[in-house]
């Protein structure tokens, strides 16, 4: 039972909130999982794309090559980096680490974000650049969004009677 600051019981309200209480606690393990496998693909996508066929990828940001060892490095910085993070993210989805997962995926995106921005300072817009701003903020969005109601779910979970205590 929940008694209010007068005294009284609190029964109504309370179960409303249990009911959202507990929906919310279904929710989260899925948002969780569903921007791990869309981050995934995503970094999997890029890795495949510079892995493949560097020269081709790079040409299409503007960029040209002149050595095998610029060809090299292309597919490790941008290759292999995000390859790395969509294993990751896969792994967290198969063993269930899953706020890991959303951890490292969160990280990365603030981390493109803040160097897009600074990259817009200095080097001005870039329509190519600019166009990619919005998916990432909603990816960053969603990303903080699971962070924030896996917590939630493991307080309710760590203390399940808080909300029955009367109150003092």
């Amino acid at each position: 039972m929940v008694f209010g600051e007068d005294g009284q019981l609190v029964a109504d309200g309370l179960y409303k909130e249990e009911a959202k209480m507990k929906s919310m606690n279904r929710l989260a393990p899925w948002l969780n999982r569903v921007v791990l496998v869309a981050a995934s693909i995503l970094f999997a996508a890029i890795a495949i794309r510079y892995i493949a066929n560097p020269i081709q990828a790079s040409i299409a940001t503007g960029v040209t090559m002149s050595s095998g060892l610029a060809t090299t490095t292309t597919r490790i910085g941008f290759g292999a980096f995000p390859l790395g993070f969509a294993l990751f993210g896969i792994g967290c989805l198969l063993s269930g680490r899953l706020i890991a997962g959303i951890s490292l995926v969160a990280t990365v995106d603030a981390t493109v974000i803040l160097v897009r921005l600074f990259s817009l300072v200095a080097d001005g817009p870039v329509a190519g650049s600019t166009r990619l701003f919005l998916p990432e903020v909603i990816l960053l969005l969603l990303s903080i969004s699971s962070l924030l109601l896996a917590s939630a779910r493991n307080s309710e979970a760590a203390n399940p009677h808080r909300a029955q205590s009367p109150a003092k």
